[in-house]
């Protein structure tokens, strides 16, 4: 594959701008999440080597392989076909053989081998298998390769952030069947990618395994990868083979299904693309320890972000109300609690962003979490009341009466105008613009001067009007005899 030249990089945005290749953006990707990690793989399962690529393993907000490829007999195998399942626990990819050359020698001829490739996700673990067919009429010889390597970098590096410092990779440990990686940030942390063969190669290096295979007339030939990930001081606990993965994996979406309203319809197309459309944001479900919680994307945007998922939850309520719940619960708990200039945080705000990378552990972003969003506290407020009309659930209401008055706080406190819910960012990290636009150049005036700090957006406006309203029908359901003042 060719290399991009240096020059075919771009980014957008300011200080928090996406680094892109014009070659690898080009590229067709693949993408399966599980709650905090998730991948990127080419058509051919294939985590490549490229630079400026978003290409990896990711969890938490590291990058825990960078590399992960395949070859046989050092070419990579030509493409069949690749898919992710249509429930969204696996890639399935299939591929054949060129011709497999000795000098000018015909080892194998070419498609007489079927490789068929499948990745699933659990936890903090990539689990991916290989199956090798033998179609040719006698038995063959085959050489498989797997090329990796961990570069351990923080996801706001991948997007293109320099760091001026970075932590130590530390030295490979190889055995006979296992490969441990690890690196030490500069947040004292040990982050480890364990690579672990099933069976054991003929070779294993710190970048590569090798296998010499002999394969039958129309036999086969399995083998296994797990990648299990940890960070200190956490446990990894047992890998698990791809079989049990794929049933908990079956086993928690038959759960959310049960928990979730069916929708049928009379026209076969509009079924088809609700049941993927509902397949797409349940892979973007991460079970929190406050409940199930959407992220906002793949791959930037893995971590729970205040307007996104306050937003998603609010669509999804009237058929799945228990992500509406996991989500308030979740804001709620990490609702500001005091004044913070670095995080723009300041009492009874709803965060804009969280991560949980080595960046953000030693306060090189400001995202640990960020409060800086002017919508996510109103919102918050109309997604609360919003739930209380559509289940009555006075309970969940009552729970977080606490919270919802300290965001009554934020919007009408003294901090605020007399009129107009407005923005300014304190943080000199921060986001300049605080709205659902919040690129650098994003709010101007109509001469394209961009417009300066404080600012008030006029959808912000709907969104206090509508917050307070709907906290009044809350004050009136739990007998709050404050309610007109809202209103």
């Amino acid at each position: 594959m060719t290399q991009p030249h240096p020059g075919d990089s771009i980014s957008v945005g300011d200080q928090y701008y996406i680094l892109a290749s014009t070659f690898t953006a080009d590229l067709p990707k693949l993408v399966l999440k599980h709650d905090d990690a998730f991948f990127v793989a080419d058509r051919r399962g294939d985590f490549p080597a490229i630079p400026d690529s978003e290409f990896g393993f990711y969890v938490s907000d590291t990058r825990f392989l960078d590399r992960f490829d395949l070859r046989v007999h050092d070419q990579r195998p030509l493409l069949l076909n690749a898919a992710v399942s249509h429930d969204n626990l696996q890639l399935a990819i299939d591929l054949t053989n060129a011709d497999l050359h000795d000098g000018d020698t015909i080892l194998v001829a070419g498609r007489m081998l079927h490789l068929a490739r499948r990745l699933t996700l659990y936890g903090r673990e990539l689990c991916q298998t290989l199956r090798v067919e033998n179609f040719a009429a006698e038995a063959v010889r085959v050489r498989l390769d797997w090329r990796f390597g961990a570069d351990f970098a923080d996801v706001f590096e991948v997007r293109g952030l320099h760091r001026e410092r970075r932590g130590t990779l530390l030295p490979p440990a190889c055995e006979a069947s296992t490969v441990r990686l690890a690196y030490k940030g500069l947040d004292g942390a040990v982050r480890t990618t364990l690579l672990a063969f099933e069976p054991a190669p003929k070779e294993l290096t710190a970048t590569e395994a090798t296998y010499q295979l002999v394969v039958p007339a129309g036999g086969r030939f399995d083998l296994s990868i797990t990648v299990t990930t940890t960070v200190s001081p956490e446990d990894g606990g047992e890998p698990l083979s791809l079989p049990e993965i794929v049933r908990r994996r079956q086993e928690e979406q038959s759960r959310r299904s049960a928990a979730a309203a069916h929708i049928t319809t009379a026209h076969e197309g509009l079924s088809g693309w609700l049941r993927r459309s509902r397949g797409d944001v349940h892979m973007l479900v991460t079970e929190t320890s406050a409940g199930p919680m959407p992220y906002a994307g793949i791959p930037w945007y893995v971590a729970p972000f205040g307007r996104d998922s306050l937003i998603t939850a609010f669509q999804l309520l009237p058929f799945e109300p228990q992500i509406t719940r996991g989500t308030l619960r979740f804001l709620a708990r990490y609702q500001g609690t005091h004044d913070d200039p670095f995080t723009d945080q300041e009492p009874g705000r709803i965060l804009h962003e969280l991560r949980r990378g080595e960046m953000a552990a030693c306060r090189e972003i400001p995202f640990i979490p960020y409060y800086g969003s002017v919508d996510a506290t109103p919102l918050f407020v109309m997604l609360l009341a919003e739930y209380l009309r559509w289940t009555g659930d006075r309970a969940l209401v009552g729970e977080l009466w606490p919270s919802l008055e300290r965001a009554l706080g934020w919007i009408l406190g003294a901090a605020r105008d007399e009129r107009y819910l407005r923005y300014a960012r304190r943080s000199p990290v921060g986001l300049g613009n605080q709205g659902w636009k919040d690129s650098h150049d994003a709010i101007m005036h109509a001469s394209g001067e961009l417009a300066e700090a404080p600012i008030a957006l006029a959808e912000v406006q709907g969104y206090k009007y509508a917050a307070l309203l709907g906290a009044a029908e809350v004050a009136d359901a739990l007998g709050w005899p404050e309610a007109s003042k809202l209103r």
